[in-house]
Order: structure tokens, then C-alpha cells, then sequence
């Protein structure tokens, strides 16, 4: 936990130019030890300890949680995704949740109130829909098909691409090379082997490609 604050006191700091405030928190060891106290009194930061078995005072963090767990699971039962890439599907809602205005900010998205400009929605597209994956030169010749076809999963991390999956080769990819099918759900092609576990998974990161263009 002192590891992720640091790392989130420091982007506060760098980025928006503040510093935090005050932190809410339970009673729970991390939070309490000597260490951890010492790194809230560098930037004065003031502590409120919760109630024990008292949610209730934590309702805004509480409320957000739910909010994005319910979603998740949405976004899982309607497109028959795979419970194994939970981690990208509430990442990817993390995401919706920052951008899409809401009526309790008087219509702005929480990335307008803190950026004061409107995000760039050109990016989006439908989720957990099919798509063609631009390959990599390791992966391919030239009389082998320059794409495959796999599912949308999300949005780089730090990077401008897009998360997608093979679930022939069940490999990730990461690329900013991609096509897609946006009124084709990935898991209405029958002939796709959905099976697989985590494990099973390699991680390709396509942003080494100097390619400027998907062929076929």
C-alpha cells in the first residue's frame, strides 16, 4: 500500500501541480504504521480514520466500487466474454467511467473536470467486438496472412493502441494497427475455440512495429 500511494502522490505532484489533502482510511495496519505516517506528514496530508464495520462513512468509494463491478459484470453477461479477462474488461470500464459525462458533475466527465477540456471519444470502439490484428514480422512470411482475426479488449495502457486477443493462438496483443468489425460481437462466430485459461496467454507488444498500414 505505501508502494501505490508514493506512486500516486507522486503522478498528483507531477501532473496537477497539488498535493493530497486529506486520505480516509480503516484502521487496517497498513495505514497506521510508522512509515506510513511519516510519508502523510511530508505533505502534511491529514488522516481520517473510519469506524469499524462502518462502510457507510466511506460511501463515495463504496458507491464507485460498486458502480464499476456492476458494470464489469454487465459488459461479461452481455457479450459472453471470458470471466479470465476480468482484468482488461475493468480497466476498459475504468476508462468509460472517466470520459462519459455524468448528471452529478453537471454534465462533464470526471476527465473534463480535472483536464478542463473534453476527451477525445474518436478513439472508442464497441467492446468485445471483432477485429484484425496487423501481425508482426517474427509471426509471419510473405505468403501468410498480414492479420488475425481476434476480439476487442480495451485500451493501452500509456500507449495509443488497442488491447486484443486471439483466441486461436491465444496470444495479446497490443497494436495501434487494427480493423474492426464493430457490429460483429467477437462471440457470435461459432467456429472461434474460446477455451482457455489464463496461463494459457502470450502477451505481444505490437509498438516496436514501424508498419504503417494493415494489409491482408
Amino acid at each position: 500500500m505505501r508502494y501505490i500511494y508514493t506512486a500516486f502522490r507522486a503522478l498528483v505532484k507531477t501532473q496537477h501541480s497539488a498535493v493530497i489533502k486529506c486520505f480516509g482510511c480503516d484502521l487496517g495496519g497498513e495505514y497506521t504504521s510508522n512509515k506510513f505516517s511519516e510519508l502523510l506528514a511530508l505533505d502534511e496530508t491529514i488522516r481520517q480514520t473510519l469506524y469499524t464495520d462502518t462502510p457507510e462513512q466511506n460511501g463515495v468509494a463504496e458507491r464507485k466500487h460498486r458502480h464499476i463491478v456492476e458494470t464489469a459484470r454487465s459488459l461479461l453477461l452481455f457479450t459472453f466474454f471470458l470471466s479470465e479477462f476480468w482484468r482488461e474488461v475493468v480497466l476498459t470500464v475504468i476508462s468509460l467511467i472517466n470520459t462519459i459525462s455524468s448528471s452529478h458533475s453537471s454534465s462533464f466527465s470526471p476527465f473534463e473536470k480535472l483536464y478542463g477540456y473534453v476527451p477525445d471519444y474518436s478513439s472508442f470502439r464497441v467492446f468485445c467486438c471483432t477485429c484484425f490484428i496487423f501481425c508482426p514480422h517474427a509471426e509471419r512470411n510473405k505468403l501468410s496472412s498480414r492479420s488475425v482475426i481476434g476480439v476487442f479488449l480495451g485500451y493501452g495502457e500509456g500507449k495509443k493502441g488497442y488491447h486484443c486477443f486471439d483466441a486461436i493462438t491465444k496470444k495479446l496483443y497490443v497494436s495501434r494497427h487494427v480493423i474492426f468489425l464493430e457490429h460483429m460481437p467477437f462471440f457470435s462466430i461459432p467456429s472461434i475455440n474460446h477455451n482457455l485459461t489464463r496461463p494459457d496467454i502470450i502477451f505481444i507488444d505490437l509498438f516496436s512495429e514501424d508498419s504503417d498500414s494493415l494489409l491482408f
